[in-house]
């Protein structure tokens, strides 16, 4: 499903598009990373997510904590291109209280199907920040973690940044 929503007196707009499955390549290995992990279980759990085993994949992933019911987000680590593209890091951050301009409420609710249906969802989003005017292109999964094997407790993030700039004059395209 694909929504927009404008923002802004300047017409510009956000762009949300679900999707089945990632289809940008590093997305599609880190599914198939936590698909090998989560064996049959609904999830894994956080330990074993091992870092040395993505280390290619790890500017572009976040860890996100769940906290409470309802849930929020706390961003436990958001990594160096993700915090390069957005313009800062978000790190220690709840999700709420970021950036995310018209899509905020979008964001929160792809983070919570996760945990309430206990499976990945993936998005393609297109949005501009309306404080800095930064505009970023980019596809998401959100893959659940599982400490007690029973409610997800913590979310595994991969960003694939298409295009982040801070201009009114976006670069040309790759």
């Amino acid at each position: 499903m694909t929504s927009t929503i404008p923002i802004g007196a300047g017409g510009s707009s956000c762009v949300v598009e679900e999707l089945g499955e990632p289809r940008h390549a590093s997305l599609q290995q880190l599914k198939a990373y936590w698909l090998a992990k989560k064996g049959a279980a609904f999830a894994p759990p956080r330990s074993a997510i091992r870092p040395e085993e993505i280390v290619a994949l790890l500017p572009n992933i976040a860890l996100v904590d769940v906290v409470g019911d309802p849930p929020r987000f706390r961003v436990r680590l958001f990594g160096t291109a993700l915090a390069a593209a957005y313009g800062g890091d978000i790190t220690g951050k709840f999700v709420d209280e970021v950036d995310f301009d018209a899509i905020g409420g979008d964001v929160i609710a792809h983070m919570t199907t996760v945990v309430r249906e206990c499976r990945p969802c993936a998005v393609r989003i297109s949005l501009t920040k309306e404080a800095d005017g930064r505009h970023i292109d980019y596809e998401r999964i959100w893959l659940p973690l599982s400490q007690d094997g029973v409610r997800v407790n913590m979310l595994l993030g991969g960003v694939a940044v298409e295009r982040a700039y801070a201009s009114v004059t976006p670069p040309p395209h790759p």
